[in-house]
């Protein structure tokens, strides 16, 4: 009994191809509309308490400034108790506070300066990108042929090949299959006998 997107169910007849992709289609844009809809509410309760969490931090930075006030008066104070004139005792603690945050930017510099962006990261989604050109057919982004210029890539004919061969580069990945509708290079081969599925 075969049975559509509509609910029509109909004993002794098979969807047709047309149904079947339309059927496909419906059931794939549901599946990301409700997928969307479930990111939607979880990420809106993580906003809320996100919002909580960074509002307590601000009052938490805000006391902690105070308390860095009283303790640099507390400093420049403890500098006059010890002999020196006032002014010169506050003048001496912004000097070490401006040399300490000296050294923290140099410190935050040599830091920064490190950084690199996500090598990894960035080759996998070049292979990947790659993958899907070489499985669609190539071409750019905008659907036309992809023009390079220099010498081309992958495996080139090697001295006794028989001219005319065309080599295509197959991705190399360790766990993808040979593009659609491709056999593995090496059934090319005369004499060679494919493995049945």
């Amino acid at each position: 009994m075969a049975v559509f997107g509509n609910g029509d169910r109909r004993p002794g007849r098979d969807a047709s191809l047309g149904e079947l992709v339309a059927l496909a289609t419906k059931d794939v844009s549901l599946l990301v509309r409700q997928e969307i809809e479930l990111a939607k509410a979880e990420v809106g309760r993580q906003v809320a308490s996100a919002a909580v969490g960074i509002g307590l931090l601000g009052v938490a930075a805000g006391l902690v400034l105070g308390a860095l006030l009283a303790f640099m008066i507390f400093v420049g104070e403890l500098f006059a108790w010890l002999g020196l004139e006032r002014f010169w005792a506050f003048l001496l603690t912004a000097g070490l506070l401006f040399l300490l945050a000296g050294v923290l930017a140099v410190l935050a510099a040599l830091r920064l300066r490190k950084l690199q962006p996500p090598r990894r990261t960035v080759a996998s989604v070049r292979e990947d990108v790659a993958l899907l050109r070489h499985a669609t057919g190539g071409g750019d982004a905008r659907g036309g042929p992809t023009t390079k210029s220099g010498p081309p890539a992958g495996p080139t004919p090697q001295a006794g090949a028989a001219a005319g061969t065309v080599f295509t580069p197959i991705p190399q990945s360790r766990d993808s299959a040979p593009p659609a509708g491709r056999r593995p290079a090496e059934f090319d081969r005369p004499g060679a006998v494919e493995p049945r599925a």
